[in-house]
């Protein structure tokens, strides 16, 4: 169903009363952000449920947990001041410590400003509950509970709290949900579920469902709530349930003959409980009546709230008989929709198995990284800024930017491992070993909420050193300074130049970039996810992911660069232009049974990478005949063997690199050099979104991130 605006419904005029400054926020953003305060069974179940229904559930809160994802989707953080931090617009927030702990959790929530906190613990102590109070009526804030099932608003499709999703509200159109209704306040969960099948069966729709709670001692009561309901403007009707026990109903009822002008709008009272004997408690603490009181029983309630032109009933069909009366018969919707809607949901099939991911969403033709086209990110952000989106899921600001390349460039000036390289072996395991016996790297922390991205960055820069000393240019990085830019030091590294060309070092640096990631699936992130599984550790479960950047997986590139230049030669040393060289060799690669490398992808029809590095290559002027070539190659291939396999992103790098003139084997080695940032963030989502040893099914993987979005300019 398509639910209302969520500033123009029920919560946001609840938020309106304590936090006026989100109101345009929440308008502008689309967006209720709420928290999840205690992580235990029951709050990660209910935070799951929450989404489910269509609640913005911005973050999880439990001491010790920071850095972990629940539900894989929402960050965990050690405090509610951390999440601030970094979530300034939290309106919302749930609690489901135990009574121990609740005090500490909802002073926490309340001193930070969150406007409406809902209270689901039960049996708070009352010396606890007094100083809760206290805070919460010095700050105007809405507090819901003790001992509360929480609240729901069907109309925005958002709830806090564990309310099951069985309230209906208007629908003036087929699927299409509307503001108007009745709010229904109620003491207790039960009743409240047979009175919605009630209304609903009927026609009559809720626009908000607020349980305040059964402790005895409570926040919010009728007297505050049913003036807030009435003053929102769709708000045609509101229904309390309250019960025997205390005297919520009859201050309630006194306010009304007080304070006539603040409930403009009818109102009936559902009291259960009529025949409870005195002392017997009715479910939760809030509804006994103590012996000799002359408040607090179903009679003395019941007589308050007449005497205050409130009717009284004591069962759901009077209930409904007395609605019908008070709204003269309106109907908000046809019934057969709202059983249709429960027929649905009973007989919807559990879900296929699976399993999610916010790091990259492949599509044919598309790639994207926590929303961001990948072409996009190539043309305009650097590698670090790009290895950030990838574990934090957005984009650095200029001063966390700055702090990277320090921890980058500082990494890359410390020695490299002495590794033994055997002759030729693969630079994949040479590589492999140094993050294995790298301990400057096992020494770098990963702890707190930003070490996962600290840790990529610190290993991207010991990557550029593993590869200096490879190739035999650590004195060139030797020379780099503090303020050394880590783009420079990626040339240095790869070139042995000590002064760089910003177009070819900017040019490297996109080839790298494009080849950070493409989801779950190759074998190198699967790999790493198994290796981070078992809980190994994040060199590790690295160096396992290099290690299968093997020439099967990876290493097109240097191949193809290979082909490329064989193709010039041909074209030179036979004097013929470059397209008839290029189909000679393709036809003498046929007879041998050789295979042309950089063609073909089994997801992608056109490489979303391909025109991004053509289109910088020549606004640079380094493109040169090997890119030529690459843009002939597909057709060429066609005529050949009339099989179209158009050129992937190993062969533009390819082609690239045989252009700058540059060794065919650096290909392979800026595919891995950009990998590491990609492996590095499926190793951090693993271990901080599921459960360690899991039976990984790769085919079950789905996208759960951030939707498209353009890139800031």
């Amino acid at each position: 169903m398509e639910r209302i605006p969520v500033h123009k419904g029920m919560l946001c005029h609840l938020i309106r009363y304590s936090r006026p400054d989100l109101v345009g926020t929440i308008e502008r953003t689309g967006q209720i952000q709420s928290i999840v305060v205690g992580l235990g069974r029951q709050g990660m179940k209910h935070a799951g449920l929450m989404r489910d229904f269509g609640t913005t559930v911005t973050a999880g809160i439990a001491p010790d947990r920071g850095g972990q994802r629940i539900h894989e989707i929402i960050p965990v953080y050690d405090s509610v001041s951390e999440c601030l931090r970094e979530n300034p617009d939290i309106a919302c927030a749930s609690i489901w410590r135990h009574y121990t702990t609740a005090r500490d959790a909802a002073l926490e929530i309340i001193e930070a400003g969150i406007p409406i906190v809902v209270l689901i613990t039960e049996f708070i102590p009352r010396r606890d509950v007094r100083d809760i109070l206290h805070a919460a009526r010095k700050r105007n804030i809405v507090l819901i509970g003790g001992n509360t099932p929480g609240i729901i608003f069907p109309p925005e499709g958002i709830k806090i709290g564990m309310l099951p999703d069985v309230f209906y509200p208007e629908e003036p159109a087929p699927r299409k949900a509307g503001p108007s209704g009745v709010t229904v306040i109620s003491r207790s969960g039960a009743i409240l579920y047979h009175m919605s099948e009630g209304l609903a069966s009927a026609g009559i729709a809720q626009n908000a469902v607020l349980g305040v709670g059964g402790d005895g001692v409570i926040g919010s009561t009728f007297r505050q709530l049913v003036p807030m309901a009435m003053e929102y403007e769709h708000t045609d009707l509101v229904v309390i349930a309250g019960e025997i026990g205390g005297s919520q109903e009859e201050l309630l009822a006194q306010d009304i003959q007080a304070n006539p002008a603040q409930y403009p709008k009818p109102m009936i009272a559902l009291i259960s409980g009529a025949h409870a004997p005195e002392g017997k408690t009715m479910g939760h603490a809030g509804a006994i009546v103590s012996p000799g009181q002359e408040y607090g029983t179903f009679q003395s309630k019941k007589k308050a709230l007449e005497e205050a032109g409130v009717p009284v009933v004591n069962s759901q069909y009077d209930l409904i008989r007395v609605a019908k009366e008070k709204l003269v018969n309106k109907t908000y919707f046809q019934v057969s929709s709202y059983y249709e809607a429960m027929r649905r949901k009973w007989e919807t099939p559990p879900a296929k198995p699976e399993w999610g991911t916010i790091i990259t969403k492949i599509e044919p033709n598309n790639i994207s990284i926590s929303g961001y086209r990948l072409d996009e990110i190539i043309l305009n952000a650097s590698l670090l800024e790009t290895a950030h989106l990838l574990v934090k899921t957005e984009l650095p600001s200029d001063e966390i930017l700055l702090q990277h390349n320090r921890t980058a460039v500082n990494a890359a000036c410390q020695p490299a491992p002495d590794i033994e390289r055997i002759e030729g072996e693969d630079v994949s395991q040479t590589l492999a070993k140094c993050f294995l016996s790298d301990r400057a790297l096992a020494g770098f922390s990963r702890s707190g909420t930003d070490g996962p991205v600290n840790k990529t960055v610190y290993a991207l820069g010991r990557f550029a050193r593993y590869l200096a000393g490879i190739l035999g240019h650590e004195n060139v990085l030797d020379q780099a300074g503090p303020d050394t830019s880590f783009t420079s030091v990626i040339y240095g590294a790869l070139t042995g130049e000590r002064d760089t060309d910003p177009d070819r070092t900017r040019l490297i640096e996109a080839m790298i970039t494009a080849s950070v990631d493409h989801g779950v699936t190759p074998p190198s992130a699967q790999a790493t996810l198994i290796a981070a599984s078992a809980r190994s550790s994040y060199e590790m479960s690295v160096a396992v992911g290099v290690g299968a950047i093997t020439d099967v997986h990876g290493g097109a590139g240097s191949k193809a660069a290979g082909f490329f230049r064989q193709c010039v030669s041909k074209s030179s040393a036979e004097k013929i232009d470059l397209e008839t060289a290029t189909r000679l060799t393709v036809e003498d690669c046929m007879r041998q049974g050789r295979r042309i490398e950089g063609l073909g992808h089994r997801v992608h029809t056109q490489d979303p990478r391909r025109d991004v590095l053509w289109n910088l290559s020549e606004s640079f002027g380094l493109a040169g005949p090997c890119v030529k070539i690459s843009k002939l190659i597909t057709g060429i291939f066609h005529q050949v063997r009339a099989i179209h396999l158009p050129i992937n992103v190993d062969g533009v790098i390819g082609a690239i690199v045989a252009d700058l003139g540059l060794p065919e084997d650096l290909a392979k080695v800026l595919f891995i050099f950009g990998r590491v940032a990609g492996l590095s963030a499926h190793y951090f989502e693993e271990i901080a979104s599921q459960a360690p040893m899991r039976s990984i099914s790769f085919a079950e993987a789905v996208y759960k991130g951030r939707k498209d979005r353009s890139f800031p300019k």
